[in-house]
């Protein structure tokens, strides 16, 4: 089976940095905007978290953001803080960003990945 570059079928908002305490709303303009991307659950191995020592034992579901090689999204890992994410671009459905990493790195298939959590009480009923 040969690997090959993910279907990037949606677009989302790369917000600036968030910082300590949290920033909402995200900053505009955003810093890539209408970014082509894939949410994705499917093959990969998800993570639910129970919290670490700084937070109490509740659930939290990551979602994986696949994007093209070198997009400008940035986790934790950053010297400066995590950004948002909002995909679908529009939609209200706003993502902080807990990692990121290359797939596939030197490869013709190269892409890079975000896991996010979505934030808590800020996507607004019914999900769009």
């Amino acid at each position: 089976m040969a690997f090959r570059l993910p279907t990037f079928n949606l677009t989302c908002n790369i917000s600036g940095p968030t910082v300590p305490g949290g920033l909402w709303p995200p900053i505009q303009p955003y810093r890539v905007p209408g970014q082509t991307c894939q949410l994705t659950y499917g093959e990969r191995v998800q993570v639910v978290s129970t919290g670490g020592t700084t937070s109490a034992g509740v659930l939290v579901l990551s979602m994986n953001l696949l994007v093209p090689k070198l997009v400008d999204v940035r986790g934790p890992q950053d010297t400066v803080s995590a950004d948002l994410v909002e995909v679908p671009a529009g939609s209200g459905r706003w993502y902080v960003v807990v990692a990121v990493d290359d797939i596939g790195k030197g490869f013709s298939n190269e892409h890079r990945t975000a896991s996010i959590f979505a934030l808590a009480a800020r996507w607004v009923a019914p999900y769009p």
